[in-house]
């Protein structure tokens, strides 16, 4: 079961032997023990491990200096921006040892996000469709509001001056709300796409539209609660040499949520909708993953250039030595 580490919004990345921030995707390497330090914290988080433990469960035995340890520990407060004077994150517990404390632990795991089935996402709905190609990033245009027109009641004959005033003084009205109207409209700024922070995954790309009239920006608030879906999505696009470019923006308490999937010879999308995504980050992770790996499921496997050129080669080989064991 893959599962991953957070501490205090870093992700613990062995792959690459470094932390990457959920947020702003920042990257900071360690060293590998102090990498493998960090792991043994956390996997006692909540527990104090006395200096001979930690030497022995690191660096097994190896033959190192007084200093190696706290060296270490001073490494990692600052990797994990935790104050040393303070020390909220890791404490060194005097005359005993050093523990990691467990509330600023986070350990999510694939079984996390997959749990919750699509009918019991409540308040969410989900709308599928197959939509334009993926490059069409543009959003739709809604259509123009239309002004409400004023009709007015044939004039009197027995005042017709009256009312050929005030069908005057209505026409001016008219008018003027018609130039408000016109000027608000193509006034209004096209929607704008900006590209967030995506240096944390190599196969997605997050783009969030920006409408006029829109207030700040939702992004930081969506990383935060699907930081470790799109991580684990993204091993999952990496091995399928698939890429994933995600297009979103917030209207009140509504998301509007779009996925492109494309390799080298296939491309699907996905437009969902979703009411009320920030009261359950557990379910709308839930689903963004699900609906996700559904669709890269569905897209044809790919053989490039150079691998048909492989079984082409290998083709011919077999051949030939058929041939030269006929002879």
């Amino acid at each position: 079961m893959t599962s991953s580490l957070i501490i205090h919004h870093w992700l613990v990345d062995h792959a690459s032997g470094s932390l990457i921030h959920q947020v702003t995707g920042e990257q900071r390497r360690l060293g590998e023990y102090q990498l493998k330090l960090l792991q043994v914290l956390a996997d006692h988080a909540g527990e104090t491990l006395t200096r001979e433990e930690l030497t022995n469960l690191v660096w097994e035995r190896r033959i190192i200096g007084n200093n190696s340890l706290p060296n270490a520990i001073h490494a990692l407060r600052l990797a994990l921006e935790d104050d040393g004077k303070q020390q909220r994150i890791i404490k060194t517990v005097p005359k005993k040892g050093y523990i990691l404390e467990a509330e600023f632990c986070q350990v999510i795991t694939l079984a996390d996000v997959l749990l919750p089935p699509a009918e019991e996402v409540s308040e969410k709905t989900l709308a599928e469709s197959e939509l334009l190609p993926p490059d069409d990033a543009d959003a739709p245009v809604q259509p123009p509001v239309q002004p409400t027109l004023l009709l007015t009641a044939p004039a009197s004959p027995r005042e017709p001056r009256f009312w050929q005033w005030l069908v005057l003084v209505q026409s001016v009205l008219l008018a003027a709300l018609l130039v408000v109207i016109a000027r608000n409209y193509f006034s209004t700024s096209a929607p704008m796409l900006q590209e967030q922070n995506s240096a944390a995954y190599s196969n997605i790309r997050l783009v969030e539209i920006r409408r006029g009239g829109v207030g700040s920006s939702a992004s930081n608030d969506l990383n935060k609660q699907l930081g470790p879906v799109l991580f684990s999505l993204n091993q999952h696009l990496k091995n399928r040499q698939v890429n994933m470019k995600v297009f979103f923006y917030t209207t009140g308490t509504a998301l509007s949520y779009t996925m492109a999937f494309t390799n080298s010879c296939n491309s699907k999308q996905l437009s969902m909708n979703i009411i009320n995504w920030r009261t359950d980050g557990a379910q709308l992770s839930a689903l963004i993953y699900r609906e996700s790996e559904r669709k890269i499921n569905e897209m044809a496997h790919c053989i490039t250039k150079s691998a048909g050129d492989n079984v082409a080669a290998g083709a011919a080989g077999n051949a030939a030595q058929s041939t030269a064991d006929r002879q």
